[in-house]
């Protein structure tokens, strides 16, 4: 053993970290809670009779502004319930903590202090209403997009001024010739029919004394845009777009003034902009030359545009965002600018070729210098290259993924607003003279979640495996958690999200974001009468109808649960019970007397079972070597199982005990009907042996649990180290020879390079997860099935493994109070780490192997317990601080 852990204070202060309200990451405006929790992170552990101080400022618009303080116990320090007066509809607070002393002497600085704000919390105090174009609009999609303005009068500079705005569509607003926000395809994907998010936005300084104006983009989006595959469906929504502007002013002296959006006091007008029509699939088509210079400043003359009309939308669904705006947060540099040989056209302009080196959800913002009047410059975005170094198209299907602008023979910077496309490279057809790197600014977006999880280890294609997973969560995670970002389907598939939420809420706080989704989630199983195959959902051919289907419908429980976990947070829990249970409750109609879930979905497809078995044809995904009442069976044992824990921790006693006795009888039918005596399966495959295993199912069957491993690790070694699972088995296959005492197999099917594999994605270039191991092939080809993408994050659900195997951090008990330092070396690594920002603080596992000593470095959050497990060695419990061990192998 080495040195004691490091717990000493050489300073002597405590400080308080990390102030946050409910899941938010720092200062937010338009929160939807009158009672917020509030958390924060000690240094230190704090001394035992040391208190926490608690300071708010309130502030309601035209009221006074008062402080208010309390003094809290040190524990708990997460999701604190509010200890003041119900907040009001956009009242402003600010909070501050501080470790203090019994008599109340500070023991640290107190901590940054918090910013937030509540949103419009009752649907009666929405005043404005939405507005949009009143001139006959084509009934179908590519339709002229309109601009809405209104100019307005202060009686002096606001102190206070806070913009509430939604659409139905998709909106983006300027004052006084400048952006509002910095968020883009506001407000995001719900279920607009059931519910509607109203954002918040801090206008204050672009208002001014005297005359002001507000001018709007409106696009289609999600509401009215074509949505989905196989031809989609437009209008789904509606038909008509409209924006809801309520702007809610202060002055210095504490009066007041509010402006409405409406259709009836003859201010706000709307007329035709220059997007010609823009869609989220097919790209944007821009026309400059439809430009209306300054028409969001004040002064501009709108006499020739017409009176908005008002679009009516059902208040009472209006409600504040719990999930973060979708951001731009990066650039990506291109690697390559290659002129594309045989396109120099006569008027002097040729086609440009851009590998930006890394495939992601990204825009193209490009200065468009040197065109004359009408010229027109196409853009088109692929992920992937033909063979002929061509972009790869066939697999977007209808979603084309091309922008058009035309210019008005000025030089000007341009974007597309209401699109988002899927891409690493792009051509630019259409250019005069030489392109360059500094001619393009590719912009990268994803809903804002803060980062909680790394890893890193010795092995350069694990790590570039783990930061492939990463960058397929960023691209799906919009909005909703979507399945790709580039093709025409970008749908919220309730199974991809079921096999990587424990993957995804360890690498970002996913908290708001998908507990926002749980939200839709339970509206389409209220409305259809089953959780359906993606959510929001829109009726498309065979999926039109949605029926109860393992794994896809298994995430209305699996979700919340990865959520808890992580999260520790029992609301997250009581919001989504009646999902989970309603769910529990269908599915065990359809089992069998013996507990065995046969009974076939009424569609074509049937169960989906391991879809996308490296074994299946390329046109049948569904055709897996395993059977599908096995794969059912065995996902709805682990429903009940989490279902009886989700009872347990709500105290629901009576809904635990039917939970408890289901899961029995479940697993008492897969046993009975899916595996024999001596330990085989009626599936001898990977994903029949995983399931079993990882789900616990044979956990009374110890003698038959040692011999399915042994017969799972001899199946890994029959493939030559090569992946046969599909999405079904794909997440525990590692786990369960983990499980079995089989680390050598797992390694070698980990580190594998040879196709199907995780590492022969990498070897091929990859620079995000493949939805298919095989979509592309080894000469370069693409999979000949209609149905491929190479930006999917379900695969990548491997990297569950990679954190609590190889970096050794696992969660033991709900919200990290309490993990496992359990790391394994093998697979010729010498050396690798994963840290984790738990609700406490952040917790670390570091190894490293020389000489067969192993030394382990860890780190464990103030608030936190950790238990060192790892084979042969005393297993040890570690308190909060820094803490070295060395171990003779």
């Amino acid at each position: 053993m080495a040195a004691a852990p490091h717990n000493a204070n050489p300073t002597g202060t405590y400080d308080v970290t990390h102030l946050r309200v409910e899941h938010y990451n720092g200062d937010v405006l338009g929160i939807g809670e009158s009672q917020p929790r509030l958390s924060w992170i000690y240094t230190e552990t704090p001394p035992e009779d040391a208190q926490l101080k608690v300071t708010v400022t309130r502030h309601v618009l035209g009221g006074e502004t008062r402080t208010e303080e309390t003094y809290l116990p040190t524990e708990p320090s997460v999701l604190v319930p509010w200890q003041f007066l119900p907040l009001t509809s956009m009242e402003e607070v600010r909070a501050s903590v501080q470790l203090v002393t019994p008599n109340h002497e500070p023991l640290g600085a107190p901590s940054q202090t918090l910013r937030f704000e509540t949103g419009i919390l009752d649907f009666y105090d929405y005043w404005a209403d939405f507005v949009g174009p009143s001139w006959a609009e084509p009934e179908t999609d590519h339709r002229h997009l309109p601009l809405v303005r209104t100019e307005i009068d202060l009686s002096g500079k606001p102190a206070r001024a806070r913009l509430y705005m939604t659409a139905c569509g998709v909106v983006e607003a300027e004052i006084n010739g400048q952006r509002v926000g910095d968020d883009v395809l506001c407000p995001g994907w719900t279920v607009y029919d059931r519910r509607l998010e109203c954002w918040t936005y801090d206008v204050t300084d672009q208002l001014i004394a005297g005359r002001n104006a507000m001018g709007f983009w409106l696009g289609d989006g999600w509401y009215r845009g074509r949505l989905g595959f196989d031809g989609g469906r437009a209008n789904f929504y509606g038909d008509r777009i409209g924006v809801l502007a309520q702007l809610e002013i202060e002055y210095a002296d504490g009066t007041r003034a509010s402006v409405y959006s409406n259709s009836w006091d003859g201010t706000w007008k709307a007329t035709s902009g220059p997007i010609v029509c823009s869609d989220l699939y097919e790209g944007e088509h821009y026309d400059a030359r439809l430009e209306h210079p300054g028409w969001s400043q004040p002064g501009f003359d709108d006499s020739d545009w017409q009176p908005v009309a008002e679009v009516f939308y059902e208040p009472q669904h209006l409600e504040c965002p719990e999930l973060p705006p979708i951001r731009a947060h990066e650039s990506n540099v291109p690697v390559s600018i290659t002129r594309v040989d045989g396109t120099d056209m006569n008027d002097g302009t040729a086609t440009w070729l851009i590998d930006f080196g890394q495939n992601c959800s990204q825009r193209m913002r490009v200065h468009m210098r040197g065109l004359n009047a009408g010229d027109t410059v196409t853009m088109r975005h692929a992920e992937v290259l033909e063979p002929d170094g061509t972009l790869a198209t066939r697999t977007l299907r209808r979603g084309q993924q091309c922008d058009v602008y035309t210019s008005n023979g000025t030089d000007a910077w341009w974007e597309p607003r209401f699109t988002m496309h899927g891409f690493r490279y792009a051509t630019i057809e259409g250019w005069r003279g030489e392109l360059t790197a500094d001619d393009i600014d590719c912009r990268v977006y994803h809903t804002d979640m803060e980062r909680t999880g790394w890893f890193d280890s010795s092995n350069p294609l694990l790590n570039r495996l783990h930061d492939n997973a990463l960058w397929s969560m960023r691209s799906n995670f919009l909005s909703i958690p979507t399945d790709c970002p580039q093709r025409d389907e970008r749908l919220g598939w309730t199974g991809d999200i079921d096999l990587f939420a424990p993957t995804a809420t360890y690498l970002y706080d996913t908290q708001g974001f998908l507990t926002n989704w749980l939200k839709d989630v339970r509206n389409e199983q209220k409305a259809w009468g089953t959780v359906p195959f993606y959510v929001p959902f829109v009726p498309l051919r065979v999926w039109a109808i949605p029926q109860a289907i393992a794994i896809w419908g298994d995430a209305a429980v699996a979700v919340p649960w990865a959520l808890y976990m992580d999260g520790g947070d029992t609301r997250v829990l009581e919001k989504t019970y009646p999902l989970v249970t309603a769910w529990i409750d269908e599915v065990s109609g359809y089992l069998s007397d013996d507990g065995v879930w046969d009974r076939e979905p009424q569609y074509c497809l049937g169960q989906l079972g391991d879809w996308l078995d490296p074994s299946a044809p390329p046109e049948d995904p569904a055709l897996a070597m395993t059977e599908k009442t096995l794969v059912a069976t065995a996902y709805f044992a682990r429903s009940c199982a989490h279902a009886t824990a989700i009872a347990h921790a709500l105290g629901r006693a009576q809904d635990e005990a039917r939970f408890a006795a289901l899961t029995a009888k479940v697993t008492q039918g897969f046993l009975d009907r899916f595996t024999h005596l001596d330990g085989t399966m009626t599936s001898d495959t990977q994903c029949a042996y995983a399931l079993a295993i990882a789900f616990g199912l044979l956990d009374d069957e110890p003698v038959r649990k040692v011999k399915a491993g042994n017969r799972l690790a001899e199946l890994v070694r029959e493939s030559g180290g090569r992946v046969s699972t599909g999405f079904a088995g794909t997440p525990f296959v590692l786990p369960a020879l983990s499980m079995t005492g089989h680390d050598q197999e797992a390694y070698g099917l980990l580190m594998s390079t040879e196709c199907p594999s995780w590492l022969y994605q990498v070897t091929m270039g990859a620079t995000t997860t493949w939805e298919r191991w095989d979509s592309m092939c080894p000469d370069g080809t693409l999979n000949p099935g209609g149905m491929t993408s190479f930006n999917h994050y379900a695969l990548g659900s491997v990297c569950e493994w990679l954190h609590s195997r190889i970096g050794g951090l696992q969660a033991i008990e709900p919200g990290w109070s309490k993990f496992a330092v359990c790391p394994q070396p093998g697979g010729g690594l010498n050396h690798a780490s994963t840290s984790h920002l738990t609700p406490y603080g952040m917790a670390s596992s570091a190894w490293s192997v020389d000489d067969d000593v192993l030394a382990l470095d860890v780190t464990v959050p103030v608030g936190t317990t950790a238990e060192i497990r790892i084979a042969g060695v005393e297993p040890e419990t570690l308190g909060a601080g820094t803490h070295h061990r060395e171990y003779t192998l």
